[in-house]
């Protein structure tokens, strides 16, 4: 590779300059849009991965969904902590400091390896919700040979949030996204050749395919972010060799603003849960509608994820130089960018509910689908006001936790969702008996009332205050 193009692809690994002027429209894009494909590759990468263990055995694919989510659950606390070296390393990168932003990654890898060996010793015991929650026979036994390849490829998982963290904090997204893209790829290929027996590889079968894969594409990730570490451009800038020690003042700042950050993580997956387990009381039926406006929610909000994490990288790295009007202007641009968004969710949602779920299809049972969707169709209008709403309450959080507000956002993340999430949907939906359009008009006044919350607090301005670095 001649010096020239070395130094064109270290400039994209390293990231861009400083910056001393005003946030502009298209450095958000700029930072979105992989972030956006990169989330879209692994939506892509899931349903597929999905799809073949269904193919494979309806029974195995019975037990991947509520073994995945649980799995999930618990490692998205220890993840979340480990996430938060991104925001250290943005905070660090903006300030000009350069190997701390190497040192930093470093003592998120070391936490990687303590709770790998954590999440490894719980298992034994975590698995025995699928017990608990009365599950036998062979459900019972591949739910617990999931659970236990899920919390493998987890420990897996954290050394890539390490890793990728210091590329986050530095605004390389586009970075992320081609690793991001390569390992799902490679995911899907695992996932023919092991699922099926193909090319002479054996036939391991939905649930040990499936794992195994995943866990395969994140050790994939996690050799190719260590080799782009070791590029000599981004070896010269952060000092990524020097930096290997270990810092205890730095692991004490990753696990202050990082903890609220894993609880609020863990507590979005786990009421999530809860509220699915409460409409699903209510019978097969609500929960095929909820099932599917949520689905249809869950793929319309995943730019405005990609939205809020780029305005938390742009964040981050101003609050860190100091120029709190960039974090300002930042949030508001996003906030534009977001409901300019929102126009279309709007307009295609309310005109074009029946096409939307009319992709759920309904094969042989065209009768019970029609009714299906005739109470479906409320729920897809409602849930594009929730868009609206959710999408500011998104932006505006994500520039708290950037600030390293993150004891706020955990506590509201604990009290409100108790009530909108748990409360209320048992009342209307179990005691009450109540249409699920009620549920939906509680969860568009809970996203109004997180949206008041963060508001209040950003214009209160704490978070100008917080000393991460």
């Amino acid at each position: 590779m001649s010096s020239e193009t070395e130094k064109a692809h270290d400039a994209v690994i390293i990231g861009p300059a400083s910056r001393e002027q005003s946030i502009s429209i298209k450095t958000i894009l700029k930072i979105t849009l992989p972030v956006i494909l990169s989330m879209f590759s692994l939506n892509l990468m899931v349903f597929v991965d999905r799809a073949f263990v269904s193919m494979y055995d309806l029974g195995q694919f019975a037990a991947v969904v509520p073994a995945g989510n649980v799995g999930t659950a618990i490692s998205s606390i220890f993840i979340g902590i480990v996430g938060f070296v991104s925001t250290l390393i943005a905070q660090y990168y903006g300030a000009g400091k350069y190997p701390k932003c190497a040192s930093s990654m470093w003592q998120g890898v070391y936490l990687s390896i303590f709770f790998s060996a954590v999440m490894l010793l719980v298992s034994p015991l975590a698995v025995n919700i699928f017990n608990w929650m009365g599950h036998t026979g062979e459900l019972l036994v591949y739910e617990r040979q999931f659970f236990y390849l899920i919390m493998v490829s987890s420990c897996v998982q954290l050394f890539i949030t390490a890793f990728s963290g210091l590329f986050r904090g530095v605004a390389s997204t586009t970075v992320i996204m081609m690793v991001g893209i390569l390992s799902n790829i490679f995911n899907v290929l695992l996932d023919w050749l092991l699922i099926f027996g193909k090319l002479g590889f054996p036939e391991l079968g939905g649930i040990w395919g499936s794992g195994v894969a995943i866990i395969g594409s994140s050790v994939l990730a996690v050799i190719v972010y260590m080799i782009l570490l070791g590029r000599r451009g981004v070896q010269v800038k952060y000092e990524i060799s020097a930096q290997k020690k270990w810092d205890g003042a730095l692991l004490r700042k990753l696990l202050r603003f990082g903890f609220p950050a894993g609880i609020q993580a863990f507590l979005g997956t786990g009421y999530f849960s809860l509220l699915l387990l409460i409409i699903g009381k209510t019978g097969e039926f609500p929960l095929s509608a909820s099932n599917i406006a949520f689905t249809i929610e869950g793929v319309s909000i995943f730019p405005v994820w990609g939205l809020g994490a780029a305005i938390a990288i742009i964040a981050g790295q101003e609050k860190g130089a100091g120029r709190l009007d960039n974090v300002k202007r930042a949030a508001k641009l996003g906030l534009g960018i977001g409901l300019v968004f929102n126009v279309l969710i709007i307009f295609i949602f309310n005109l074009f509910p029946q096409a939307l779920i009319s992709i759920f299809g309904g094969g042989e049972q065209q009768d019970m689908f029609l009714k299906l969707m005739a109470v479906t169709v409320p729920l897809v209008r409602l849930t594009s006001l929730w868009i609206v709403f959710d999408t500011m309450q998104i932006i505006i959080g994500n520039v708290l936790r950037a600030a390293g507000d993150t004891m706020f956002m955990m506590v509201i993340y604990i009290v409100v969702p108790i009530l909108f999430y748990i409360v209320i949907p048992y009342l209307f939906s179990v005691v009450w008996g109540l249409s699920l359009i009620w549920i939906w008009i509680a969860l568009v006044v809970y996203s109004m009332v997180m949206l008041l919350l963060v508001s209040v607090r950003f214009l209160g301005g704490k978070w100008k205050r917080i000393e991460v670095i």
